[in-house]
């Protein structure tokens, strides 16, 4: 008997071009307040369509079989309606693939009874799955069907038909050409698909890639002969799920609105934090309306036949555009620009910034056992023709064992239809273990149709409680800002200015903005140029233009300092933290370019020869690399980092990545710090942050009353005073609060300390005798005692020395010391050094936690070496 308690809508909504948002993306799902904010924005932006599909949602994917429970069947009854009130189509979909039996007739009924329960709550609307998972079948799948997608296309019509033939899409796990095996057109599981799938079900596809540059109308008829129907494009042209680092505020580019008479629909999978998707939004409403009563051009597919029409118009401009003939009606049209679509949609989104949002409170995460099986989340990781692996890589991202080639997506699901304050959570004794059903809730009583049965699902692992712990993102002088009045910022020009920077700094996945592009040129040429103020013989021009470029790039730096701040204090805090982490990132990596940029100035560095080549090779600013990250042939994650990357891979310490990929905070730093290069000016301002850490961190003001510059000139100032040029420092709003002083050749300093600086501080210093001396009397002695060598094992390896201090009030934000250091360990790799080392006293227990921190290790030394000090390193 076949489920009958669907109410289709009146309207035709089968004819309609499908087009809106998924929530498709792996990461923290968006709440119940932004999705109904999202169906507004879809109505006001003409879309029609938003499929709830969140991988991290646990009775999407990882729990498929829970029925949802009475305050969960509240809120999606709620959602539902919300969409249908702003005339969007509600689409519900669910993925059994990581462990559903095909052949399992519970199994089967698990996913009957699960939509049959959506449906009681007004859905019309849904789709099936199967990206990202194990493509071989179970031991008992193998004996009852003749291939994966014969078990997929089973279920999926059998549903399909139980449900009364609804709205219903389905995702392949072959879901992109790149994904085909072993092509697209010879695919013996898409062509089974196309031919087995009952033609009322819309098939959703990616494109040439997961995240596809650019979708041709030739693609799209070829895909559509394979499919038997033209397929709903899954554009993934925003999501950023794959890369912490980046995040798209481009507008909706690579698709010329001629695909649109081929295609049934596009639904956008956008980035993971919702108020980052206005402009993507925005911008495919714009070209979903460019040509909507588009019909199909004479363009044949293989490119060799033309319409007389457009063979003029080619003939007319091929030289100056320089293309094939595929991307003609692209460069042609202009009923969709995405320069002026982007113009529009910022200045819409500056209504935005008014608006007083606070973020949601964070969602716990349900305990889950680890799946047994690989997902593919991602795609393959290799890397183009001569881009080194270092440059293609990023911390923390796991590969599977037997296929390095995958990435295994790390399964964090939550429950984001429950109300933040209890997240359906059971309140129970902490020592007494739970199961999945207390964490998930007991599932509602519904009517079902006869042939459902009811079903148990297997029980899951038991868990504690002791690691579901609430954990609020946002600081409560957040929340103090709910009463803030609106500011006008859409009268404001300065903020359209800001916004325009901020989406050129966090463009596409295949193209940087405008504004980033040249301050990253403008870096890459001034640090080529260097040695035009370094030179003997220095050209007056040649210097007044390179220190022009410099200053310039310096500027735009603190550009994007005060559009950071503007930002961070608009009315609408949601907005706020969301872009907070990317350009606190950014902004960290850009103040240490800056940083090197007035080092370099100073026109006394050594650097080697191959910083002065630039290192082409390995940045975006030579043509392999521009290229190869341009194209659109490699899957975007193969380019990690975004524009803050191509910084770092411009700067000597590119390999260290642990100095620039940092975990963000979770709130707001409004602290703005700033490096800059040591002068003699900031002599007692270095020493006097020197005297308030020297007592293994803490302040030894009382330990040297009557002295306060002599520990300043025991531990700082042979480097100062010797090697100036290879020290930096860090600035607040107060004055200079932390300090990173270096020497480029270890050897050399101790050498010129004892010729020069050591017999200048005996004579500062008298020694006097005394039968309890003080700590002060100590370091004097110290002075006058024979000076201890640095061990060979040390020098080595670690041919450089440095030391990093800060006043620990006064850095609030904790990237300070690794970019501080960082500032000075650019100095010294520029110079031709491979390693560093610092020199602890072995009681010096919190010091030496510190230097491990900031990446330093201890230094294995030999028997006679002295046993009262600590040597730490690092490779640089």
């Amino acid at each position: 008997m076949k489920f009958t308690g669907i109410n289709k809508r009146l309207d035709d909504s089968s004819k309609k071009f499908v087009c809106g948002a998924v929530e498709g993306f792996y990461g923290r799902p968006w709440s119940t307040e932004q999705r109904k904010l999202l169906f507004s924005w879809l109505k006001k932006m003409g879309l029609n369509t938003y499929m709830y599909a969140p991988k991290d949602d646990c009775k999407h994917r990882a729990f498929w079989r829970e029925l949802y429970s009475v305050e969960e069947a509240e809120n999606m009854t709620n959602l539902i309606e919300a969409a249908t009130e702003n005339n969007v189509e509600f689409i519900y979909a669910i993925s059994p693939g990581l462990d559903i039996t095909f052949s399992n007739s519970k199994d089967v009924q698990c996913l009957k009874r699960k939509l049959e329960q959506v449906a009681t709550f007004g859905c019309t609307g849904f789709a099936l799955l199967f990206d990202d998972i194990d493509t071989e079948l179970s031991e008992a799948d193998r004996s009852v069907f003749q291939s994966f997608a014969s078990a997929q296309v089973s279920v999926t019509n059998e549903v399909y038909e139980h449900l009364g033939q609804p709205h219903f899409y389905f995702c392949p796990t072959e879901y992109c050409t790149s994904r085909a095996v072993p092509d697209m057109a010879m695919s013996e599981y898409l062509n089974t698909i196309g031919v087995k799938l009952m033609p009322g079900i819309d098939i959703l596809w990616t494109g040439a890639k997961v995240v596809t540059k650019k979708i041709t109308v030739s693609h799209l008829m070829a895909i559509s002969n394979v499919l038997r129907r033209p397929p709903i494009i899954w554009d993934n042209i925003h999501a950023n799920d794959y890369d912490p680092r980046r995040i798209f505020l481009g507008p909706y580019d690579g698709r010329s609105p001629e695909i649109i008479p081929y295609l049934r629909g596009v639904l956008t999978n956008p980035n993971t934090e919702f108020e980052g998707n206005y402009i993507a939004l925005h911008t495919l409403g714009q070209w979903s309306k460019s040509n909507c009563d588009g019909l199909k051009k004479d363009i044949i597919s293989d490119g060799e036949r033309l319409s007389p029409v457009v063979s003029d118009i080619k003939l007319e401009t091929e030289c100056e555009f320089d293309t094939t003939t595929e991307d003609l009606p692209a460069r042609l049209d202009t009923r969709y620009q995405p320069k002026v679509a982007l113009m529009m949609a910022l200045k819409e989104w500056m209504l935005e910034l008014d608006n007083n949002r606070m973020p949601p409170v964070a969602v716990t995460p349900v305990p889950i056992p680890p799946p047994n099986n690989c997902i593919p989340l991602a795609g393959p990781l290799s890397n183009p023709a001569g881009i080194p692996d270092v440059y293609c890589s990023l911390p923390g991202v796991e590969e599977t064992e037997n296929n390095p080639s995958y990435m295994q997506p790390t399964m964090n699901p939550v429950n984001s239809l429950v109300s933040s304050c209890s997240n359906g959570i059971p309140v129970t004794d902490t020592e007494q273990p739970c199961t999945v059903a207390d964490i998930l809730g007991e599932p509602m009583d519904c009517a079902l149709s006869d042939d459902t049965s009811s079903v148990n699902s297997d029980n899951h692992e038991q868990a504690s409680l002791d690691n579901l712990m609430q954990v609020e993102v946002v600081a409560e002088d957040l929340q103090n800002k709910k009463g803030l009045t609106a500011s006008k910022i859409c009268d404001n020009k300065t903020y359209y200015e800001d916004l325009s920077l901020l989406v050129d700094l966090f463009y596409l996945p295949f193209e940087h903005g405008t504004q980033g592009v040249k301050m990253l040129q403008n870096l890459r040429w001034v640090k080529c140029n260097a040695f035009q103020v370094t030179q003997a013989q220095k050209k007056q021009s040649e210097v007044a233009e390179w220190m022009e470029n410099a200053d310039t790039f310096i500027t735009d730096v603190k550009r994007v300092q005060d559009m950071a701040k503007r930002l961070y204090e608009v009315p609408n805090v949601s907005l706020a933290h969301t872009i907070f982490p990317y350009v606190w990132d950014i902004l960290g990596v850009l103040e240490t370019c800056a940083a090197y940029v007035a080092w370099l100035k100073l026109g006394s560095c050594t650097l080697s020869t191959s910083e002065t080549k630039g290192n082409d090779n390995l940045s975006w600013c030579s043509n392999l690399y521009k290229e190869a990250f341009s194209c659109g042939d490699s899957e975007p994650w193969v380019f990690r980092g975004g524009l803050q990357g191509e910084f770092e891979r411009l700067l000597p310490t590119r390999s260290a990545c642990d100095l620039y990929y940092m975990q963000p905070p979770e709130v707001i730093i409004r602290n703005q710090y700033r490096y800059r290069p040591y002068s003699s000016s900031d002599e007692s301002a270095v020493y006097q942050i020197c005297l308030q850490t020297c007592d293994d961190g803490m302040d030894g003001t009382e330990v040297f009353p009557d002295m306060p510059g002599l520990i300043g000139d025991r531990i700082l100032g042979a480097m100062t005073s010797l090697s100036p040029e290879n020290c930096f420092l860090v600035e607040d709003d107060v004055g200079v609060c932390g300090y990173a002083v270096a020497a480029l050749s270890a050897r050399q300093l101790q050498e010129r300390a004892k010729l020069a600086w050591i017999p200048a501080m005996k004579e500062k210093y008298p020694l006097v005798q005394k039968e309890q001396p003080s700590p002060a009397d100590e370091v004097i002695s110290s002075f006058h005692n024979e000076q201890r060598n640095i061990p060979e094992t040390v020098l080595q390896k670690y041919q450089s020395v440095v030391r990093v201090d800060f006043i620990p009030s006064r850095v609030v934000d904790y990237s300070v010391p690794k970019r501080l250091l960082a500032c000075a360990l650019n100095a010294i790799k520029s110079g031709g050094s491979e390693g560093v080392h610092v020199e602890m006293n072995v009681g010096d227990k919190c010091m030496i936690d510190h230097y491990r921190r900031i990446g330093f290790f201890p230094i294995t030394l030999q028997p006679q070496d002295p046993e009262d000090v600590v040597y730490l390193g690092r490779i640089i």
